[in-house]
């Protein structure tokens, strides 16, 4: 074996011993039972004793013992053996934690719990000098698992928790991981992720056979989170230490009560359903904080959306604390539970801790506004109303404020328009809203489109349908809503006959149409072109100015003109701000269901456009033409992240060989350096090609704590398409959740297996080991007591005493 002391071994060593042996050759069943058989008789005797007075019931007791005593000596003939043996030092073994939770500097003091354990071992050097002369001793060092540890490390000096280097995320076409750097022996350092003193104890046990294991001597701060835990061993852990066949002595390392408070575990779902509450819990620990109350905030970006104040009691740390929100967009958000740090606490780091929340929708939202009954209306709510992933809120004009009536309004079943619920209270809450042939003007809508409009920039989603009460025909020339439309309209100078046409036509698709998903209507872009063909004809259209800044046409009118000579748009989109509008300039879409029904074919072509439409509206994130997909959504620090960049043709195909920009950034705080580090984490921009399957592939190693936000763009189809994808980095592990140090398992890791709890010991005191395993007996000699004439004498003396007395007090 190699020792990794820097110690030469000691040789085997020659000792003599005496010990008490028993020579008879009977079974040691038949020893027990002569044994049995003597006391039994010892008993009997001291029975028939009882009606003598006390002294002379004792002296035949006494008398009795002693000579059934001699009796079963001739029985078990003991002898006295003399042996001269070499023996075969065995190990101590020196366990030092070199966990994270060791590298706490507690009450802002300078030394550190892995500082602590070197002086003990430092001051302990003549007696790890007397050790050496008969044993070996091994130092090792542990974390998640077991390492030999050089004597050098000791007294080296290394830093008690290892500077990180920052993140640097390598691009490439197939993936390969970074070497691993090698950890030395002579170097000692707190920065393992996870104590776990049971795994470390039966690698030991493993190292070790039999008696070569002396004892171990372990200096930890009692913060166990592997099988052992902090608190009262489990059953199962108490038998592995009552079988583990060494003494094993603890050194308390840390101090009991530190100055911190932490939030130490959050529960919460990481998916949530947008507009439906959401419930989350966390549990605080507070120790050594002399205020009465410790107010504890849940935030969202920089914004605090809930807040709890825990009433500090004397004598107890955990709590728990529970907030409710309602999110209110879709997306995925970074929340924290913050409590405030106090001055003096050991740890800042874990006052505040972060998750992702992924907010989805359980159904879309939708608000559908007709100006009449008409078949379109029919059609397309139908449709909506089918869909069970579609919440549909539908109002459509029965009568206007200038409708003749033939009866008193308290007499009608109609219900008045809610213009200020819908526009102004429960705008916010719609994923989508149709205007379907609907003129504002009547309906004292007017005040309430800038709110539209800024529901659109805000991330909504609007459609205008055609119609003779939609568009420039409905009044919405030069109204907010104008701005957000993809189309410019017509003034309403222009002849009110010449707002609209009849005619019949079929729809013409532009490039883009080709392959945007709203028109996907066919399992490949042939397919779409060939049952565009074969639809019905469209009847009617609204006619328009043209297109706006940052539109996007779809379909076109086969004859119809602009006043610039441009095709005239049918079908257009464009994205304003944070959200979507599409405006379709005809009120005839459902001869794509109805009448091609009637002609035999189906109705999926119609389904199949709307539904489309829909999904690009709401940004469903299966039509995104970039997509980010990260390893983990949650990482430990330090631990290796892959990031998989996918870039898609507008006909949905892999994007092949595609300049791709992508940023990685760290959280904002950590654009300072951290302590300890010699270098921070920074935002890195990278540009590279994506391989034949559209993507691009990156590794990096995080450092910094908290949300790293990934965001790639590339060009797609002429247009510039982005994501943005977060991921959390969380700390390597449980070890700094909570500062405190604990000696509860460390005491009973002692008691269990017979060694000393040494508590805050200055130095290592002398300890008691197992003996060296025996490797050869040189020689043995016996001394037998029983074949003594002196011992045969004696027993034959003690039964004559007996029975003289025994006739004196009258007793036969």
């Amino acid at each position: 074996m190699r020792y990794l002391t820097g110690v030469a071994a000691p040789s085997p060593q020659t000792f003599e011993d005496v010990k008490l042996v028993l020579l008879s050759p009977w079974s040691t069943a038949a020893l027990a039972l002569c044994v049995a058989a003597a006391v039994t008789a010892l008993a009997l005797s001291a029975w028939s004793y009882r009606r003598h007075r006390w002294p002379g019931r004792l002296a035949l007791t006494v008398l009795r013992a002693l000579a059934l005593s001699a009796v079963l000596a001739l029985v078990l003939q003991p002898a006295l053996q003399l042996r001269s043996v070499t023996r075969l030092p065995n190990h101590i073994a020196v366990v030092i934690d070199r966990s994270l939770s060791m590298s706490i500097r507690e009450s802002g003091g300078s030394e550190s719990r892995l500082d602590r354990a070197r002086a003990v071992l430092t001051r302990s050097r003549p007696r790890v000098a007397s050790w050496r002369e008969t044993r070996v001793v091994d130092f090792f060092a542990f974390g998640a698992q077991l390492s030999p540890l050089g004597e050098a490390a000791i007294d080296g000096g290394t830093p008690s928790a290892r500077a990180g280097s920052a993140a640097e995320p390598k691009a490439k076409r197939g993936t390969a991981a970074e070497p691993k750097a090698k950890r030395g022996t002579d170097t000692l350092s707190a920065d393992e992720g996870a104590t776990r003193i049971r795994a470390a104890l039966a690698a030991l046990r493993r190292r070790f056979r039999g008696n070569d294991l002396a004892g171990v001597v372990l200096l930890s701060d009692g913060r166990d989170n592997g099988r052992f835990g902090s608190g009262q061993l489990s059953l199962p852990s108490r038998k592995f230490l009552d079988k583990f066949g060494a003494p094993i002595h603890t050194v308390f390392v840390g101090r009991s009560l530190v100055r911190d408070v932490a939030v130490t575990t959050v529960f919460a779902d990481d998916f949530a359903f947008v507009r439906n509450a959401v419930k989350v819990e966390a549990d605080v620990s507070i120790s050594g904080i002399d205020k009465p109350r410790v107010p504890v905030m849940l935030i969202r970006g920089e914004e605090i959306i809930a807040r709890q104040v825990i009433e500090v009691k004397p004598g107890k740390r955990e709590y728990r604390v529970r907030f409710e929100f309602v999110p209110q967009r879709v997306g995925k958000f970074v929340f924290t539970v913050a409590a405030p740090v106090y001055e003096g606490e050991a740890l800042t780091h874990n006052n505040r801790r972060s998750f992702l929340v992924n907010v989805i929708r359980d159904r879309i939202r939708v608000l559908q506004i007709c100006g009449r009954p008409s078949w379109d209306q029919r059609f397309l709510r139908r449709l909506l109303k089918r869909d069970p992933n579609v919440d549909l809120i539908s109002f459509f004009i029965l009568r206007t404020p200038t409708s003749l009536a033939l009866v008193p309004p308290s007499e009608l079943s109609l219900i008045p328009f809610p213009t200020e619920e819908l526009f102004q209270k429960e705008l916010g809450s719609f994923d989508l809203v149709i205007l379907q042939n609907f003129n504002y003007a009547p309906y004292g809508i007017g005040i309430y489109l800038p709110h539209l409009r800024r529901y659109v920039e805000r991330g909504g989603g609007l459609a205008m349908v055609g119609g003779d009460l939609s568009f420039t025909s409905g009044g919405y020339f030069g109204t907010p809503i104008s701005r957000v439309l993809p189309l410019r309209l017509l003034p309403p100078s222009a002849n009110r006959d010449r707002l609209t046409s009849s005619a019949k036509f079929r729809p013409k698709l532009t490039r883009r149409g080709r392959d945007h998903p709203i028109l996907q209507i066919g399992a490949t872009r042939a397919e779409t072109v060939q049952l565009l063909k074969s639809l019905p004809s469209l009847a009617g259209v609204n006619r328009v100015a043209g297109l706006a800044r940052g539109a996007t046409l779809l379909a076109a009118h086969p004859q119809l003109r602009t006043a610039s000579g441009r095709p005239m748009p049918v079908l257009a989109t464009r994205e304003v701000g944070k959200g979507r509008t599409l405006a379709l300039t005809t009120d005839s879409s459902w001869h794509w269901a109805f009448k091609a029904v009637g002609r035999g074919a189906t109705r999926r072509a119609y389904d199949r456009f709307w539904h489309g439409a829909i999904r690009w509206l709401i940004r469903d994130p299966e039509l995104k033409y970039v997509r980010i997909i990260v390893g983990r959504s949650r990482v430990r620090r330090g631990a290796k992240q892959r990031v998989v960049i996918r870039v898609y043709r507008p006909d949905y195909s892999p994007a092949k060989d595609v300049k791709v920009s992508y940023e990685i950034a760290p959280p904002a705080s950590t654009k300072a350096r951290r302590k300890g580090s010699s270098k921070a984490d920074v935002a890195v921009a990278r540009t590279a090609r994506t391989n034949d399957a559209g993507e691009v592939r990156l590794e990096l190693t995080p450092h910094a704590v908290g949300a790293w936000r990934v965001k790639a763009s590339a060009v797609v189809g002429g247009r510039e398409a982005s994501e943005t994808e977060l991921f959390l980095v969380e700390p390597a592990g449980p070890e700094l959740r909570d500062a405190n140090a604990s000696d509860t398992l460390l005491r009973q890791i002692s008691l269990a297996t017979k060694g000393r709890y040494l508590g805050r010991a200055e130095a290592l005191p002398e300890l008691s080991f197992r003996p060296p395993r025996v490797l050869q007996v040189n020689w043995r000699r016996d001394i037998e007591l029983w074949s003594r004439w002196w011992w045969l004498v004696g027993a034959l003396l003690l039964l004559g005493l007996e029975w003289l007395l025994r006739r004196k007090l009258g007793h036969i």
